[in-house]
Parts: C-alpha cells; structure tokens; sequence
C-alpha cells in the first residue's frame, strides 16, 4: 500500500485493464505460466503485485512485438538474468 492511501494491488480485472488486456488472456498468460497467480488468503481475492503487473506489461508488449508466446518467458528470464548480472558488477 502506498502512503496517500491508494492500493499498490490491482485485482484480476483491473490488472488486466491496467495492461490492456483481457481477464482471458491474463488467465491464458498464467495457465501457459508466463505470469503467476496472486496470492490469496482464502477469505478475498488474489491481488496483483507491482512486479506481477510488470511482468504482464513486459509480456503484452513482447507479444505486440510479435515475440511468440513460447519465447516470452524465456526472455524475461533471460533479461533479469542480464539485469542481475549488470547490478552486480
């Protein structure tokens, strides 16, 4: 949660508004596991995290891109890889 009250937590809808994107498709995107599912307590629904909402932009772009849906995840990977390689050094 963010100091002026508003939520860094976006349900499934709004996430996928948020991307521009259906609620479908952010389903197809966890159900190929491209993106995780939010985390929930059992008593609301999950609630999308600031990184999983990147992660749903990053995706949505590469696949406007053109990237195939079976090469996204492997590039993400590979792009935190390279970020986490250049942080270090």
């Amino acid at each position: 949660m963010s100091t002026n009250g508003a939520s860094a937590e976006f349900t499934l809808e709004r996430a996928a508004a948020f991307a521009g994107v259906s609620v479908a498709m952010v389903r197809g995107y966890q159900c190929r596991g491209l993106l995780s599912a939010p985390e929930c307590d059992g008593h609301t629904p999950g609630r999308y995290r600031p990184a999983q909402l990147l992660r749903l932009v990053q995706i949505r772009t590469l696949e406007g891109a053109g990237v195939p849906l079976t090469e996204i995840a492997d590039l993400l990977d590979y792009f935190s890889d390279v970020e986490a390689l250049l942080s270090a050094g």
